[in-house]
């Protein structure tokens, strides 16, 4: 019918074109594209399934793991965990105190210590609880509300787990994340004091990370956890507003409409927890890019049909031989040759991508060569670090000799004198810790005032007024004895008939720690006090170690409290110099520290 003799050359050409050429391919081209559609669709469904199952692996994991560190915290030493939590539970705060600090090394011995665990907490029966590392957000009362809590209590020596959408500690770190906890309730045979109501480990776990990684692939939808009841327990999205009431999430997949869109869930259970993780992504990110391939097929299949044979050679020419030279660079960075280039030819956009691709391996090479530096760099670091150790714990250990001659040899003071020097100086090389409590702070002072009283022959003399309570708080250390210093070096030089003395207070008041240091020596001019204040030199171009000290102090007291910290100071010329400052109370160095 299309080779209709009568019909002229042209148009017989144009039928026999359309009949035995365009209709055949448009037919292979709309099947292959309803075949591709159904490829593509069930292989993102497997990529989501894949991810969803990497999601379950890693959360079965976190609560295998979990679970077993729980037990074996418990478990360790014949209980001795137990018992000595279970000391804790007293009146006695000195006591309370002692075994707190053994529980918590016997928690950083039998835990590897890492950054997800957030805390380990005892919950007494009488409503008191121990903690850990950092203490928990949640009330007793939403803990007991708990289908986990709940769980352990009926069933004791068993590791019962739940899970929190949100961090369960004040550390900013963890905010936003998904929290793992693990209780366990003591029998009589584990707790033969009946004091423990249940043990408690809390974990920041990695899935919420994980979730949120794929939660920006699109192909991959939003991920939600729902628990066996079907409640969601974790949702980073909100998606958890896009599913219908009415959907079971028994089957493994679903198909919906909402807000006039399509839909596709995708459901996974996790075989330890039965938890359930749910996969949400529209049809139009399924087939987007599907779509846009579909129509650009269908737009190049038309235009060959128009340009035929001179499209076929311009093709050829223009497009395959650049991506065949681009491969043929890709092999060679492949191999580890870095320096390849290749030219640039063809179309814009395949110059573009030459050209990217040029640019990517300069780059390439330009970051490994500063990744090596930058480990020879560390490398050398760690090595000056090293070495820069031994010179404290030499010092320390040439005045233990001093002190020892002194002492075999009946000359105390000087013993005396080197006992006090050595106190100061393994205080400031002590590098474990930031904070430590008054106490120990107020006498490395005594140590300090001592050595200052044989250099200013008693001259000076120090008063107290300390609260029994303030003893415990934590301050940073070596906040007094600039403070004290500047009253001694600044304040008494040139007192010639009146003794010069210093009151030291420390009262605790809503919270915060209120210390005092106050001299009666000769005071300073505002342009005296700001000097110290700032760590300035003096007109002499010297800079005062004793003005660094104090803006030392300054400086550390802002980076460990913010805003919450007060340093003051005011001076009357020939009067007086009083000293002010206002931190929170801390009573437990953090563990950061």
């Amino acid at each position: 019918m299309w080779m209709n003799k009568k019909q002229k050359l042209k148009a017989s050409y144009y039928n026999s074109f359309f009949a035995l050429i365009v209709i055949p391919i448009l037919l292979i081209i709309l099947l292959s594209i309803l075949i591709i559609r159904t490829m593509m669709v069930d292989s993102a469904v497997s990529n989501i399934r894949r991810a969803q199952d990497n999601i379950a692996s890693t959360l079965g994991g976190e609560v295998k793991d979990v679970s077993l560190r729980l037990s074996h915290f418990v478990y360790v030493n014949d209980n001795e965990v137990i018992k000595n939590a279970a000391k804790t539970n007293t009146k006695d705060v000195a006591e309370k105190y002692l075994y707190t600090k053994i529980l918590t090394e016997s928690f950083h011995y039998a835990m590897v210590p890492v950054q997800d665990i957030l805390s380990a907490v005892f919950y007494m029966k009488d409503g008191d609880h121990t903690y850990m590392k950092d203490d928990i957000t949640l009330s007793r009362e939403e803990l007991r509300a708990s289908s986990w809590y709940q769980e352990a209590l009926a069933a004791p020596n068993v590791v019962k787990v739940g899970f929190y959408d949100r961090s369960v500690t004040n550390s900013r770190k963890n905010a936003y994340t998904l929290t793992i906890a693990a209780g366990l309730s003591p029998g009589m045979d584990v707790d033969r004091d009946g004091v423990i109501e249940m043990t408690a480990l809390f974990v920041s776990s990695r899935t919420g990370g994980l979730i949120k990684d794929y939660n920006k692939e699109r192909m991959l939808g939003t991920t939600m956890i729902a628990d066996k009841s079907g409640k969601i327990i974790f949702d980073a999205e909100g998606t958890m507003a896009l599913l219908p009431r009415n959907i079971s999430l028994e089957q493994p997949k679903f198909r919906y409409q909402a807000n006039g869109r399509r839909y596709m869930g995708v459901v996974t259970e996790e075989p330890v927890t039965g938890l359930k993780i749910i996969s949400v992504v529209s049809y139009e990110a399924l087939t987007r890019s599907f779509n846009r391939t579909a129509a650009v097929i269908v737009a190049v299949t038309l235009l060959l049909f128009a340009l035929f044979y001179r499209f076929s050679s311009y093709f050829l020419k223009s497009i395959i031989d650049p991506i065949h030279h681009t491969v043929e660079g890709m092999k060679k960075v492949e191999e580890g040759n870095l320096l390849v280039h290749v030219e640039p030819k063809g179309q814009e956009e395949l110059r573009l991508m030459i050209h990217s691709f040029n640019r990517m391996t300069r780059r390439l090479k330009q970051l490994i060569q500063e990744n090596e530096e930058q480990q020879q760099k560390k490398h050398e670091a760690e090595i000056r670090a090293l070495q820069s150790q031994i010179n404290p714990h030499f010092l320390v250990n040439s005045l233990n000799s001093i002190r020892f001659i002194a002492q075999m040899s009946k000359y105390e003071s000087i013993a005396r004198m080197a006992e006090a020097l050595i106190k100061i100086l393994s205080c400031s090389f002590r590098s474990n810790t930031g904070f430590y409590p008054l106490k120990e702070e107020l006498e490395v002072l005594d140590s300090f005032i001592y050595l200052m009283k044989i250099r200013y022959s008693d001259g000076f003399d120090i008063k107290y007024e300390i609260e029994e309570s303030c003893l415990s708080c934590l301050v940073p250390r070596l906040i007094l004895q600039p403070v004290v210093e500047n009253s001694i070096v600044h304040g008494f030089s040139g007192l010639m008939d009146e003794m010069g003395i210093i009151w030291l207070t420390a009262r605790e008041a809503d919270g915060f720690l209120f210390l005092e240091i106050r001299d009666n020596g000769k005071g300073m001019s505002e342009e005296e006090m700001s000097r110290i204040l700032n760590g300035e030199e003096e007109k002499e171009g010297k800079k005062d170690h004793v003005s660094i000290g104090i803006t030392n102090v300054k400086t550390r007291l802002t980076l460990n409290y913010g805003e919450s910290c007060e340093f003051e100071m005011e001076s009357g010329e020939g009067r007086f110099t009083r000293t002010f400052i206002r931190i929170p109370i801390r009573r437990k160095e953090p563990e950061d520290q």
